[in-house]
Protein backbone atom coordinates (compact mmCIF):
# COMPACT_ATOMS: atom_id res chain seq x y z
CA UNK A 1 0.00 0.00 0.00
CA UNK A 2 1.43 3.37 -1.03
CA UNK A 3 1.90 5.81 1.81
CA UNK A 4 0.53 9.33 1.76
CA UNK A 5 3.46 11.76 1.90
CA UNK A 6 2.44 14.59 4.23
CA UNK A 7 3.41 16.70 7.20
CA UNK A 8 1.00 16.87 10.12
CA UNK A 9 0.45 20.41 11.43
CA UNK A 10 -0.51 20.67 15.11
CA UNK A 11 -1.48 24.22 16.15
CA UNK A 12 -1.21 24.94 19.87
CA UNK A 13 -1.84 27.69 22.43
CA UNK A 14 -1.06 26.54 25.96
CA UNK A 15 -1.55 29.90 27.69
CA UNK A 16 -4.39 31.82 25.98
CA UNK A 17 -3.86 34.90 28.21
CA UNK A 18 -7.44 36.06 28.50
CA UNK A 19 -8.56 35.13 24.99
CA UNK A 20 -12.21 35.99 24.41
CA UNK A 21 -14.79 33.41 23.28
CA UNK A 22 -12.77 30.63 24.93
CA UNK A 23 -14.17 28.47 27.74
CA UNK A 24 -11.35 25.91 27.93
CA UNK A 25 -8.87 28.49 29.17
CA UNK A 26 -7.15 26.69 32.07
CA UNK A 27 -3.43 26.41 31.33
CA UNK A 28 -3.26 23.09 33.18
CA UNK A 29 -6.16 21.60 31.22
CA UNK A 30 -4.82 22.80 27.90
CA UNK A 31 -1.30 21.60 28.63
CA UNK A 32 -2.60 18.15 29.55
CA UNK A 33 -4.65 18.10 26.33
CA UNK A 34 -1.57 18.88 24.26
CA UNK A 35 0.64 16.40 26.11
CA UNK A 36 -1.86 13.59 25.55
CA UNK A 37 -2.55 14.29 21.88
CA UNK A 38 1.09 14.97 20.96
CA UNK A 39 2.21 11.68 22.47
CA UNK A 40 -0.51 9.84 20.55
CA UNK A 41 0.43 11.53 17.27
CA UNK A 42 4.08 10.66 17.76
CA UNK A 43 3.05 7.02 18.20
CA UNK A 44 0.77 7.01 15.14
CA UNK A 45 2.33 4.82 12.45
CA UNK A 46 0.80 6.87 9.62
CA UNK A 47 2.57 10.03 10.77
CA UNK A 48 6.20 10.44 9.71
CA UNK A 49 6.57 14.24 9.90
CA UNK A 50 5.08 16.62 12.49
CA UNK A 51 5.16 20.40 12.63
CA UNK A 52 4.16 21.32 16.18
CA UNK A 53 3.77 25.06 16.71
CA UNK A 54 2.97 26.68 20.06
CA UNK A 55 2.20 30.40 19.90
CA UNK A 56 2.04 31.65 23.51
CA UNK A 57 5.74 31.30 24.36
CA UNK A 58 5.12 28.50 26.87
CA UNK A 59 7.94 26.18 27.92
CA UNK A 60 8.03 23.22 25.51
CA UNK A 61 10.54 21.01 27.32
CA UNK A 62 8.06 18.13 27.60
CA UNK A 63 7.36 18.10 23.87
CA UNK A 64 11.03 18.29 22.90
CA UNK A 65 11.80 15.38 25.22
CA UNK A 66 9.00 13.25 23.78
CA UNK A 67 10.12 14.04 20.22
CA UNK A 68 13.63 12.78 21.01
CA UNK A 69 12.18 9.30 21.53
CA UNK A 70 11.08 9.10 17.89
CA UNK A 71 14.32 9.32 15.97
CA UNK A 72 12.85 7.66 12.87
CA UNK A 73 10.41 10.56 12.44
CA UNK A 74 10.94 14.20 11.53
CA UNK A 75 9.41 16.26 14.33
CA UNK A 76 9.79 20.02 14.32
CA UNK A 77 8.90 21.98 17.47
CA UNK A 78 8.36 25.70 16.86
CA UNK A 79 8.03 28.10 19.79
CA UNK A 80 6.50 31.52 19.22
CA UNK A 81 4.76 34.25 21.22
CA UNK A 82 2.68 35.77 18.40
CA UNK A 83 -0.56 34.91 20.22
CA UNK A 84 0.30 37.41 22.95
CA UNK A 85 0.46 40.49 20.77
CA UNK A 86 -2.88 41.14 19.12
CA UNK A 87 -6.30 42.44 20.34
CA UNK A 88 -8.16 39.70 22.22
CA UNK A 89 -11.43 40.46 20.43
CA UNK A 90 -9.97 39.03 17.21
CA UNK A 91 -10.24 35.65 18.93
CA UNK A 92 -8.42 32.34 18.97
CA UNK A 93 -8.93 31.86 15.23
CA UNK A 94 -6.70 34.83 14.51
CA UNK A 95 -4.05 33.18 16.67
CA UNK A 96 -4.39 30.09 14.49
CA UNK A 97 -3.80 32.21 11.40
CA UNK A 98 -0.61 33.51 13.02
CA UNK A 99 0.47 29.89 13.54
CA UNK A 100 0.15 29.25 9.81
CA UNK A 101 2.13 32.39 9.05
CA UNK A 102 4.88 31.35 11.47
CA UNK A 103 5.07 27.90 9.88
CA UNK A 104 5.69 29.27 6.40
CA UNK A 105 8.19 31.78 7.75
CA UNK A 106 10.16 29.47 10.03
CA UNK A 107 9.55 25.79 9.34
CA UNK A 108 12.20 23.86 7.43
CA UNK A 109 9.80 20.91 7.11
CA UNK A 110 7.15 23.11 5.47
CA UNK A 111 9.60 24.14 2.77
CA UNK A 112 10.01 20.55 1.61
CA UNK A 113 6.41 19.42 2.17
CA UNK A 114 4.01 19.18 -0.75
CA UNK A 115 0.95 18.17 1.27
CA UNK A 116 -0.29 19.04 4.76
CA UNK A 117 -2.84 17.64 7.17
CA UNK A 118 -3.88 20.10 9.86
CA UNK A 119 -5.31 18.99 13.21
CA UNK A 120 -6.13 21.11 16.24
CA UNK A 121 -3.25 20.41 18.62
CA UNK A 122 -5.46 19.50 21.58
CA UNK A 123 -7.25 16.82 19.57
CA UNK A 124 -6.51 13.30 18.44
CA UNK A 125 -8.40 11.71 15.53
CA UNK A 126 -9.40 8.16 16.38
CA UNK A 127 -10.28 7.24 12.78
CA UNK A 128 -7.21 8.88 11.25
CA UNK A 129 -6.45 5.80 9.15
CA UNK A 130 -9.88 6.03 7.47
CA UNK A 131 -9.31 9.69 6.64
CA UNK A 132 -5.87 8.88 5.24
CA UNK A 133 -7.41 6.18 3.04
CA UNK A 134 -10.00 8.61 1.66
CA UNK A 135 -7.37 11.26 0.90
CA UNK A 136 -5.14 8.69 -0.80
CA UNK A 137 -8.03 7.53 -2.97
CA UNK A 138 -8.99 11.11 -3.92
CA UNK A 139 -5.76 12.88 -4.78
CA UNK A 140 -6.88 16.51 -4.72
CA UNK A 141 -5.50 19.91 -3.77
CA UNK A 142 -8.20 20.55 -1.15
CA UNK A 143 -9.80 18.14 1.34
CA UNK A 144 -12.34 19.84 3.59
CA UNK A 145 -15.80 19.24 5.03
CA UNK A 146 -18.09 22.08 3.97
CA UNK A 147 -21.11 22.89 6.14
CA UNK A 148 -23.74 25.62 6.46
CA UNK A 149 -24.28 26.25 2.75
CA UNK A 150 -20.53 26.30 1.97
CA UNK A 151 -19.81 29.01 4.55
CA UNK A 152 -18.15 26.82 7.21
CA UNK A 153 -15.30 24.30 7.22
CA UNK A 154 -14.48 22.10 10.19
CA UNK A 155 -10.95 23.22 11.07
CA UNK A 156 -10.28 20.44 13.57
CA UNK A 157 -9.21 18.40 10.54
CA UNK A 158 -8.57 19.45 6.96
CA UNK A 159 -5.88 18.85 4.38
CA UNK A 160 -4.45 20.21 1.20
CA UNK A 161 -1.50 20.97 -1.01
CA UNK A 162 1.35 23.35 -0.22
CA UNK A 163 -0.14 25.74 -2.77
CA UNK A 164 -3.54 25.71 -1.05
CA UNK A 165 -2.09 26.38 2.39
CA UNK A 166 0.43 29.03 1.43
CA UNK A 167 -1.48 30.93 -1.24
CA UNK A 168 -5.09 30.57 -0.09
CA UNK A 169 -5.26 29.66 3.62
CA UNK A 170 -2.87 32.42 4.68
CA UNK A 171 -4.56 35.22 2.74
CA UNK A 172 -8.08 34.35 3.90
CA UNK A 173 -7.35 33.28 7.50
CA UNK A 174 -5.81 36.71 8.01
CA UNK A 175 -9.37 38.11 7.85
CA UNK A 176 -10.47 36.23 10.99
CA UNK A 177 -12.24 38.47 13.51
CA UNK A 178 -14.30 36.60 16.10
CA UNK A 179 -15.60 39.86 17.56
CA UNK A 180 -17.27 40.69 14.24
CA UNK A 181 -18.53 37.15 13.66
CA UNK A 182 -15.86 36.28 11.09
CA UNK A 183 -14.52 33.04 12.55
CA UNK A 184 -11.62 30.98 11.23
CA UNK A 185 -14.05 28.31 9.94
CA UNK A 186 -15.63 30.90 7.62
CA UNK A 187 -12.24 32.02 6.37
CA UNK A 188 -11.04 28.49 5.56
CA UNK A 189 -14.30 27.90 3.67
CA UNK A 190 -13.65 31.05 1.64
CA UNK A 191 -10.07 29.94 0.97
CA UNK A 192 -11.35 26.61 -0.37
CA UNK A 193 -13.98 28.25 -2.57
CA UNK A 194 -11.49 30.71 -4.04
CA UNK A 195 -9.05 27.87 -4.66
CA UNK A 196 -11.73 25.83 -6.43
CA UNK A 197 -12.69 28.85 -8.55
CA UNK A 198 -9.02 29.18 -9.52
CA UNK A 199 -8.83 25.57 -10.67
CA UNK A 200 -7.61 23.69 -7.60
CA UNK A 201 -9.07 20.20 -7.36
CA UNK A 202 -11.40 19.45 -4.46
CA UNK A 203 -12.66 16.57 -2.35
CA UNK A 204 -15.60 16.98 0.02
CA UNK A 205 -14.59 14.71 2.88
CA UNK A 206 -17.16 11.97 3.34
CA UNK A 207 -15.37 10.60 6.40
CA UNK A 208 -16.11 12.66 9.49
CA UNK A 209 -13.24 12.95 11.96
CA UNK A 210 -13.85 11.00 15.16
CA UNK A 211 -12.28 13.55 17.50
CA UNK A 212 -10.96 12.77 20.96
CA UNK A 213 -10.81 16.00 22.93
CA UNK A 214 -12.64 19.03 24.25
CA UNK A 215 -14.37 21.89 22.43
CA UNK A 216 -12.51 25.10 23.18
CA UNK A 217 -15.48 27.46 22.99
CA UNK A 218 -17.68 25.62 25.53
CA UNK A 219 -15.23 23.29 27.35
CA UNK A 220 -17.37 20.22 26.62
CA UNK A 221 -15.98 16.79 25.85
CA UNK A 222 -16.67 15.80 22.25
CA UNK A 223 -19.09 12.89 22.26
CA UNK A 224 -18.84 10.22 19.58
CA UNK A 225 -21.19 7.41 20.59
CA UNK A 226 -22.09 4.52 18.31
CA UNK A 227 -25.29 6.08 16.94
CA UNK A 228 -23.59 9.38 16.17
CA UNK A 229 -20.82 7.57 14.31
CA UNK A 230 -23.37 5.66 12.20
CA UNK A 231 -25.33 8.85 11.46
CA UNK A 232 -22.21 10.76 10.43
CA UNK A 233 -20.99 7.86 8.30
CA UNK A 234 -24.11 7.75 6.14
CA UNK A 235 -24.56 11.52 6.14
CA UNK A 236 -21.00 11.97 4.92
CA UNK A 237 -21.45 9.47 2.08
CA UNK A 238 -24.71 11.11 0.95
CA UNK A 239 -23.22 14.59 1.14
CA UNK A 240 -20.22 13.55 -0.94
CA UNK A 241 -22.52 11.88 -3.49
CA UNK A 242 -24.51 15.07 -4.04
CA UNK A 243 -21.34 17.15 -4.30
CA UNK A 244 -20.00 14.82 -7.00
CA UNK A 245 -23.18 14.10 -8.97
CA UNK A 246 -25.44 17.16 -9.03
CA UNK A 247 -25.08 19.09 -12.27
CA UNK A 248 -26.75 22.40 -13.03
Amino acid sequence: MNELDFSLILTCTIDPKGMKFLARSSIEDRLNDYKSSFTKWCNNNYVKRIIFIENSGYDLTFFNQIAQNFTSKEIEIISSDVNNNFPRELGKGYGEYLCYEEIFNKSSLAKKTNFFIKVTGRHYINNFSSLIDEIKNNKKDIHVCFKNNLTFVNTSFFAGSHNFFKNYILSQAKKTNDGKGKIIENCIAEAALIGIANGLTFNQLSTYANIDGYIGTNNKKIKNNFFKKIKLFFFGKLKKYFFNHIRY
